[in-house]
Protein backbone atom coordinates (compact mmCIF):
# COMPACT_ATOMS: atom_id res chain seq x y z
CA UNK A 1 0.00 0.00 0.00
CA UNK A 2 1.13 3.56 -0.65
CA UNK A 3 2.19 5.59 2.30
CA UNK A 4 0.85 8.95 3.33
CA UNK A 5 0.99 11.65 0.69
CA UNK A 6 1.47 9.07 -2.06
CA UNK A 7 4.87 7.87 -0.72
CA UNK A 8 6.19 4.39 -1.53
CA UNK A 9 5.16 1.44 0.67
CA UNK A 10 7.22 0.82 3.83
CA UNK A 11 10.40 -1.14 3.11
CA UNK A 12 10.98 0.16 -0.43
CA UNK A 13 14.11 2.36 -0.71
CA UNK A 14 13.36 6.07 -1.26
CA UNK A 15 15.43 6.20 -4.50
CA UNK A 16 13.77 3.09 -6.00
CA UNK A 17 11.56 4.93 -8.48
CA UNK A 18 14.43 7.11 -9.75
CA UNK A 19 16.73 4.13 -10.29
CA UNK A 20 14.00 2.11 -12.00
CA UNK A 21 13.20 4.94 -14.38
CA UNK A 22 16.88 5.41 -15.17
CA UNK A 23 17.34 1.72 -15.96
CA UNK A 24 14.30 1.62 -18.21
CA UNK A 25 14.82 4.91 -20.02
CA UNK A 26 17.40 3.61 -22.53
CA UNK A 27 15.56 0.43 -23.46
CA UNK A 28 12.16 2.13 -23.49
CA UNK A 29 13.39 4.79 -25.91
CA UNK A 30 14.56 2.16 -28.40
CA UNK A 31 11.39 0.16 -27.94
CA UNK A 32 9.28 3.26 -28.37
CA UNK A 33 11.03 4.07 -31.64
CA UNK A 34 10.43 0.55 -32.95
CA UNK A 35 6.85 0.51 -31.75
CA UNK A 36 6.35 4.01 -33.12
CA UNK A 37 7.45 2.92 -36.58
CA UNK A 38 5.21 -0.12 -36.46
CA UNK A 39 2.35 1.97 -35.14
CA UNK A 40 2.69 4.46 -37.98
CA UNK A 41 2.52 1.66 -40.53
CA UNK A 42 -0.46 0.13 -38.77
CA UNK A 43 -2.20 3.50 -38.66
CA UNK A 44 -1.64 4.00 -42.39
CA UNK A 45 -2.93 0.49 -43.11
CA UNK A 46 -5.98 1.14 -40.97
CA UNK A 47 -6.60 4.42 -42.80
CA UNK A 48 -6.43 2.65 -46.14
CA UNK A 49 -8.83 -0.04 -44.95
CA UNK A 50 -11.16 2.60 -43.56
CA UNK A 51 -11.12 4.54 -46.84
CA UNK A 52 -11.84 1.35 -48.78
CA UNK A 53 -14.68 0.51 -46.39
CA UNK A 54 -16.14 4.00 -46.77
CA UNK A 55 -15.96 3.73 -50.56
CA UNK A 56 -17.68 0.35 -50.46
CA UNK A 57 -20.34 1.76 -48.15
CA UNK A 58 -20.91 4.73 -50.48
CA UNK A 59 -21.19 2.43 -53.49
CA UNK A 60 -23.56 0.13 -51.60
CA UNK A 61 -25.71 3.10 -50.60
CA UNK A 62 -25.85 4.27 -54.20
CA UNK A 63 -26.74 0.77 -55.36
CA UNK A 64 -29.59 0.54 -52.86
CA UNK A 65 -30.88 3.98 -53.89
CA UNK A 66 -30.59 3.08 -57.57
CA UNK A 67 -32.46 -0.21 -57.09
CA UNK A 68 -35.15 1.47 -55.00
CA UNK A 69 -35.76 4.10 -57.69
CA UNK A 70 -36.07 1.43 -60.39
CA UNK A 71 -38.50 -0.64 -58.33
CA UNK A 72 -40.62 2.40 -57.47
CA UNK A 73 -40.78 3.40 -61.12
CA UNK A 74 -41.70 -0.13 -62.16
CA UNK A 75 -44.43 -0.48 -59.55
CA UNK A 76 -45.90 3.00 -59.66
CA UNK A 77 -45.28 4.09 -63.23
CA UNK A 78 -48.10 6.39 -64.37
CA UNK A 79 -50.20 5.52 -61.31
CA UNK A 80 -53.04 8.05 -61.13
CA UNK A 81 -51.81 9.68 -64.32
CA UNK A 82 -53.16 9.82 -67.84
CA UNK A 83 -49.69 10.44 -69.30
CA UNK A 84 -48.84 8.58 -72.48
CA UNK A 85 -46.15 5.96 -71.99
CA UNK A 86 -42.93 6.59 -73.89
CA UNK A 87 -40.60 3.96 -75.25
CA UNK A 88 -36.81 4.51 -74.88
CA UNK A 89 -36.15 2.07 -77.73
CA UNK A 90 -38.37 4.05 -80.09
CA UNK A 91 -36.85 7.37 -79.00
CA UNK A 92 -33.28 6.18 -79.56
CA UNK A 93 -34.09 4.63 -82.93
CA UNK A 94 -35.99 7.68 -84.21
CA UNK A 95 -33.21 10.08 -83.15
CA UNK A 96 -30.24 7.89 -84.16
CA UNK A 97 -29.33 7.89 -80.51
CA UNK A 98 -27.97 4.34 -80.51
CA UNK A 99 -24.65 5.41 -82.02
CA UNK A 100 -21.75 6.06 -79.65
CA UNK A 101 -21.08 9.47 -81.25
CA UNK A 102 -24.63 10.66 -80.52
CA UNK A 103 -23.74 12.80 -77.53
CA UNK A 104 -25.86 15.93 -77.93
CA UNK A 105 -29.52 16.55 -77.39
CA UNK A 106 -31.40 16.74 -80.72
CA UNK A 107 -32.90 20.14 -81.50
CA UNK A 108 -36.39 20.48 -80.04
CA UNK A 109 -36.18 17.25 -78.03
CA UNK A 110 -37.06 17.23 -74.31
CA UNK A 111 -34.13 17.07 -71.92
CA UNK A 112 -34.91 13.50 -70.85
CA UNK A 113 -34.11 12.30 -74.38
CA UNK A 114 -30.42 13.15 -74.17
CA UNK A 115 -28.88 10.23 -76.11
CA UNK A 116 -25.89 9.64 -73.83
CA UNK A 117 -28.09 9.32 -70.76
CA UNK A 118 -30.99 7.45 -72.35
CA UNK A 119 -28.72 5.06 -74.28
CA UNK A 120 -26.59 4.26 -71.22
CA UNK A 121 -29.60 3.52 -69.05
CA UNK A 122 -31.46 1.55 -71.73
CA UNK A 123 -28.42 -0.61 -72.46
CA UNK A 124 -27.69 -1.25 -68.80
CA UNK A 125 -31.25 -2.30 -68.00
CA UNK A 126 -31.41 -4.37 -71.18
CA UNK A 127 -28.24 -6.21 -70.22
CA UNK A 128 -29.53 -6.67 -66.68
CA UNK A 129 -32.80 -8.16 -67.94
CA UNK A 130 -31.10 -10.40 -70.50
CA UNK A 131 -28.69 -11.63 -67.83
CA UNK A 132 -31.67 -12.61 -65.71
CA UNK A 133 -33.26 -14.42 -68.65
CA UNK A 134 -30.02 -16.29 -69.28
CA UNK A 135 -29.74 -17.24 -65.59
CA UNK A 136 -33.28 -18.60 -65.54
CA UNK A 137 -32.76 -20.62 -68.71
CA UNK A 138 -29.47 -21.96 -67.34
CA UNK A 139 -31.07 -23.04 -64.05
CA UNK A 140 -33.84 -24.92 -65.85
CA UNK A 141 -31.36 -26.63 -68.15
CA UNK A 142 -29.05 -27.59 -65.27
CA UNK A 143 -31.94 -29.41 -63.61
CA UNK A 144 -32.52 -31.26 -66.86
CA UNK A 145 -28.85 -32.20 -67.09
CA UNK A 146 -28.86 -33.38 -63.49
CA UNK A 147 -31.67 -35.79 -64.29
CA UNK A 148 -29.71 -37.57 -67.04
CA UNK A 149 -29.00 -41.17 -65.96
CA UNK A 150 -25.37 -42.20 -65.65
CA UNK A 151 -25.93 -44.75 -68.39
CA UNK A 152 -26.99 -42.08 -70.92
CA UNK A 153 -24.50 -39.96 -72.89
CA UNK A 154 -23.89 -36.47 -71.51
CA UNK A 155 -23.96 -33.52 -73.94
CA UNK A 156 -20.70 -31.85 -74.91
CA UNK A 157 -19.81 -28.28 -73.95
CA UNK A 158 -20.60 -27.15 -77.50
CA UNK A 159 -24.01 -28.82 -77.34
CA UNK A 160 -24.73 -27.23 -73.95
CA UNK A 161 -23.80 -23.75 -75.22
CA UNK A 162 -25.88 -24.17 -78.37
CA UNK A 163 -28.85 -25.35 -76.36
CA UNK A 164 -28.63 -22.48 -73.87
CA UNK A 165 -28.24 -19.89 -76.62
CA UNK A 166 -31.28 -21.33 -78.34
CA UNK A 167 -33.35 -21.26 -75.15
CA UNK A 168 -32.50 -17.61 -74.47
CA UNK A 169 -33.17 -16.62 -78.07
CA UNK A 170 -36.48 -18.45 -78.03
CA UNK A 171 -37.61 -16.70 -74.84
CA UNK A 172 -36.25 -13.24 -75.72
CA UNK A 173 -34.88 -12.97 -79.29
CA UNK A 174 -33.42 -9.50 -78.72
CA UNK A 175 -31.22 -10.81 -75.91
CA UNK A 176 -29.40 -12.88 -78.51
CA UNK A 177 -28.55 -9.71 -80.45
CA UNK A 178 -27.51 -7.23 -77.76
CA UNK A 179 -23.85 -8.20 -77.56
CA UNK A 180 -23.28 -8.09 -81.33
CA UNK A 181 -25.30 -4.86 -81.58
CA UNK A 182 -23.06 -3.14 -79.05
CA UNK A 183 -19.96 -4.38 -80.86
CA UNK A 184 -21.23 -3.01 -84.20
CA UNK A 185 -22.40 0.36 -82.81
CA UNK A 186 -25.96 -0.80 -83.49
CA UNK A 187 -25.44 -1.06 -87.23
CA UNK A 188 -26.42 -4.73 -87.40
CA UNK A 189 -29.75 -6.04 -88.59
CA UNK A 190 -32.42 -5.91 -85.90
CA UNK A 191 -30.39 -3.69 -83.57
CA UNK A 192 -32.29 -0.40 -83.91
CA UNK A 193 -35.81 -1.55 -83.18
CA UNK A 194 -38.89 0.63 -83.63
CA UNK A 195 -40.30 -0.33 -80.24
CA UNK A 196 -39.45 -2.30 -77.12
CA UNK A 197 -38.42 -5.73 -78.44
CA UNK A 198 -39.06 -7.80 -75.35
CA UNK A 199 -41.75 -10.47 -75.22
CA UNK A 200 -42.11 -9.81 -71.50
CA UNK A 201 -43.99 -6.52 -71.23
CA UNK A 202 -42.83 -6.11 -67.65
CA UNK A 203 -39.31 -5.82 -69.06
CA UNK A 204 -40.50 -3.00 -71.33
CA UNK A 205 -41.92 -1.20 -68.30
CA UNK A 206 -38.59 -1.80 -66.55
CA UNK A 207 -36.66 -0.06 -69.33
CA UNK A 208 -39.18 2.80 -69.38
CA UNK A 209 -37.74 3.65 -65.95
CA UNK A 210 -34.92 5.33 -67.88
CA UNK A 211 -37.27 8.27 -68.53
CA UNK A 212 -37.95 8.85 -64.85
CA UNK A 213 -36.41 12.20 -63.75
CA UNK A 214 -34.66 10.69 -60.73
CA UNK A 215 -33.15 7.88 -62.79
CA UNK A 216 -32.11 10.44 -65.40
CA UNK A 217 -30.31 12.46 -62.73
CA UNK A 218 -28.51 9.31 -61.49
CA UNK A 219 -27.15 8.56 -64.96
CA UNK A 220 -26.42 12.18 -65.79
CA UNK A 221 -24.31 12.47 -62.65
CA UNK A 222 -22.57 9.11 -63.22
CA UNK A 223 -21.70 10.07 -66.78
CA UNK A 224 -20.34 13.45 -65.74
CA UNK A 225 -23.00 15.36 -67.68
CA UNK A 226 -24.45 17.14 -64.66
CA UNK A 227 -23.00 18.18 -61.33
CA UNK A 228 -24.17 17.22 -57.87
CA UNK A 229 -27.46 18.99 -57.19
CA UNK A 230 -28.21 19.67 -60.86
CA UNK A 231 -31.27 18.25 -62.60
CA UNK A 232 -31.30 16.87 -66.13
CA UNK A 233 -34.68 18.44 -66.85
CA UNK A 234 -33.57 21.88 -65.64
CA UNK A 235 -30.26 22.00 -67.48
CA UNK A 236 -29.75 24.21 -70.51
CA UNK A 237 -28.24 21.57 -72.82
CA UNK A 238 -27.74 24.01 -75.68
CA UNK A 239 -25.11 25.81 -73.62
CA UNK A 240 -23.33 22.53 -72.83
CA UNK A 241 -22.86 20.83 -76.17
CA UNK A 242 -24.28 23.20 -78.77
CA UNK A 243 -26.78 22.17 -81.41
CA UNK A 244 -27.14 18.65 -82.78
CA UNK A 245 -25.00 19.62 -85.77
CA UNK A 246 -22.04 20.56 -83.57
CA UNK A 247 -20.77 17.10 -82.68
CA UNK A 248 -17.08 18.03 -82.67
CA UNK A 249 -14.88 19.09 -79.80
CA UNK A 250 -17.63 19.76 -77.27
CA UNK A 251 -19.07 16.27 -77.72
CA UNK A 252 -15.60 14.79 -77.34
CA UNK A 253 -15.08 16.66 -74.09
CA UNK A 254 -18.29 15.21 -72.70
CA UNK A 255 -17.23 11.69 -73.61
CA UNK A 256 -13.78 12.12 -72.08
CA UNK A 257 -15.30 13.16 -68.76
CA UNK A 258 -18.08 10.61 -68.70
CA UNK A 259 -18.61 7.21 -67.22
CA UNK A 260 -15.65 6.80 -64.88
CA UNK A 261 -17.50 4.49 -62.54
CA UNK A 262 -21.17 4.90 -61.80
CA UNK A 263 -24.32 3.34 -63.12
CA UNK A 264 -24.17 4.14 -66.82
CA UNK A 265 -22.36 2.27 -69.53
CA UNK A 266 -19.87 4.79 -70.99
CA UNK A 267 -21.27 6.61 -73.98
CA UNK A 268 -18.18 5.85 -76.06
Amino acid sequence: EMGKGGSLPVGVPPNFQTELRGMASGSSAAASAAVGGASEREVEELKEKLNATNQEKELYTKAVTHSSLLIDQLLFSNVGSSATRRDPFAILSNSNGWHANATTLPAGAPADEHPSILRSCTLELTIDYCTRVTSRCTSVYLEELGAIPDSDPFPTIEEIETRLYGEVKREEPYCGLVESCMASDFEGEGCRVAECPFENKAACAYVESCLDPKIQDEYGLALGLISEGEKVMNKDWSSVAGSSSEEGASAGEINNNAGVGGWGIPAS
